[in-house]
């Protein structure tokens, strides 16, 4: 940092730009967020960072690199509090990724020996591949109870053409749905906000994939995901009541469109 000393041991944007590898418009983002901000400003008001600043964007780059959110950051360099804790959690969440990138990597392998080979999947490579080992046994649960309705043999038509890639886009298009639910509910994205009701509206045609899926089968598919244990452990094992959130955002919209939640009805 010797080349951006000054007299007064202020450094310009592009002085901690060029020396942190980091972007300008990073910068200027940061302070937009709170994140950090330059102490001092020149006599023509261009922003000057104190050596207490350079070293506040050394930690944000620390953090940023081990995958950490923006709002965990500045929290974490708002309340002063121990960085092991929020390291340790940070820590987990990475190992899960890895887990789940490993699974992910398992079941490309999968797709591509059937594809080579141009094989039928059966249900339990299936489940192999979008994640569920009990795939049949689910499956089997299933039609003894929905096996005589519409829907199930619209479900069956459906994918019964489904090739290992089709199941693997759908796996797909959950996990972004996932993944954008984790991120409401850790940003605090309230169940009535139309943030909410764009992820349930996302949510149900997901499902849809299979058959129609109306607010009302919605609201009654969502009692699973607080009522059965293996619906409730795959939401929150994702994120900490992640699945009472989307039941509750599920309900709210289903009440919004005219479902009488408590006589629903499978229409």
């Amino acid at each position: 940092m010797e080349s951006m000393n000054t007299e007064e041991t202020l450094y310009t944007v592009g002085e901690v730009a060029e020396t942190l590898n980091v972007t300008v418009r990073a910068l200027h983002h940061w302070e937009s967020q709170g994140l950090v901000t330059p102490t001092d400003r020149s006599w023509s008001n261009y922003r000057l960072y104190t050596p207490e600043d350079v070293e506040r964007i050394q930690q944000i780059l620390i953090y940023r690199a081990t995958g950490m959110r923006l709002a965990e950051i500045k929290q974490l360099l708002a309340d002063g509090s121990s960085s092991i804790d929020h390291l340790r959690r940070q820590r987990e969440i990475l190992i899960d990724q890895q887990s789940h990138i490993s699974e992910m990597v398992r079941a490309i392998d999968t797709l591509l020996e059937k594809e080579m080979s141009d094989e039928k999947l059966d249900l339990d490579q299936i489940g192999e591949i979008i994640g569920d080992a009990m795939f049949a046994e689910h499956r089997a649960e299933a039609e003894g109870l929905y096996g005589d309705t519409d829907d199930w043999e619209i479900s069956r038509r459906r994918t019964s053409s489904w090739e290992s890639h089709d199941w693997a886009a759908s796996k797909r298009r959950f996990e972004a749905i996932d993944e954008r639910l984790v991120e409401a509910l850790r940003n605090g994205v309230q169940i009535e906000s139309e943030e909410a009701a764009a992820l349930v509206h996302a949510h149900r045609e997901a499902l849809s994939q299979f058959f129609p899926v109306t607010h009302a089968k919605h609201y009654l598919i969502s009692r699973c995901y607080i009522g059965d244990e293996r619906f409730k452990s795959y939401y929150d094992n994702q994120q900490e009541g992640l699945a009472q959130w989307l039941a509750d955002a599920i309900a709210h919209v289903a009440e919004a469109n005219g479902v009488d939640l408590e006589n629903p009805d499978w229409a």
